[in-house]
């Protein structure tokens, strides 16, 4: 193995996401145009399909986080190869540290699943009480403190005491609280309304809205929506949505690029390892 060989691809790989972090931020500032000569592309002259591709600079940012999430995985733990691609993403999401509310439980989102449900109504109380209803979120215009709400360890001492003071039937509780505040993180959020609905279903989810700019992290209640003479139509539910910055991607990608630069250095690799669920499982007959 030669070391200039190692040095080249490990400088071809940052440079390969740095470009994709580049072109999200170009695609939602509307700095991109697309020209092909077999269909009209150009707009029509009230509208700019191409002045904020919004969607398409979350698509590219998620996947290149979910490559990169691979990558170091198979590198730096390939003994881990069979976690799920959420524990892959949010690990990695989490490991750059360039948004530190990420870690941070969102008391908005787990106090309205645990309303759907209709479950744990001490610990729902104890929710509102101490992050969401003192804080001026509803109906003030003054949105939700995300740096306020607590870390898993945090939150979890409160679910404990609630249990302490409070005789719950076992069907009206959590089965697994530590797996669940897991999953209403705000980096697990984002790769459950942000990079499962953008990959997937090319658009964004019901819980997600699109005005932050930036490494902002925020949420806002979504209870209905104006239309053009000036109605205002309420919904059934008021709902939270989770508006994430594209620069919190962006970031990531960079950051998460320097570090994949660094492990391919010192692991010596000249190539991704392949993945092993590329293999197709083939069932045979029974004896």
């Amino acid at each position: 193995m030669i070391v200039d060989d190692v040095q080249d691809f490990a400088d071809r790989v940052k440079k390969f996401y740095y470009c994709r972090a580049d072109l999200c931020e170009k695609l939602i500032n509307g700095k991109v145009s697309i020209e092909r000569e077999d269909i009209d592309m150009m707009p029509p002259q009230d509208y700019n399909p191409f002045g904020n591709l919004y969607i398409d600079s979350y698509v590219v940012g998620c996947t290149a986080l979910d490559g990169l999430s691979y990558i170091y995985q198979v590198l730096n733990s390939p003994q881990k190869a069979n976690i799920t691609h959420q524990e892959r993403f949010v690990s990695f999401l989490l490991h750059p540290n360039i948004q530190q509310d990420l870690e941070r439980v969102s008391t908005p989102f787990l106090n309205y699943f645990l309303e759907k449900e209709g479950i744990e109504e001490p610990f729902r109380q104890e929710i509102k009480n101490r992050w969401i209803n003192n804080k001026g979120d509803r109906w003030t215009g003054q949105s939700h403190r995300v740096y306020c709400d607590p870390r898993i360890d945090e939150i979890k001492l409160v679910y404990e005491d609630c249990h302490k003071q409070n005789s719950i039937p076992p069907e009206m509780t959590l089965k697994d609280i530590e797996k669940t505040l897991k999953k209403f993180t705000y980096a697990a959020l984002i790769y459950k309304f942000y990079r499962c609905a953008f990959v997937h279903e090319f658009r964004a989810s019901d819980y997600t809205a699109s005005f932050n700019t930036g490494k902002q992290i925020s949420i806002r209640e979504f209870g209905g929506y104006m239309l053009p003479s000036g109605k205002f139509i309420q919904l059934h539910e008021v709902k939270p949505q989770l508006d994430v910055g594209i620069g919190v991607l962006t970031e990531s990608i960079r950051k998460g690029a320097s570090i994949v630069h660094t492990l391919i250095l010192q692991t010596q690799c000249i190539n991704i390892p392949k993945n092993s669920t590329d293999q197709i499982k083939l069932e045979i007959k029974a004896k």
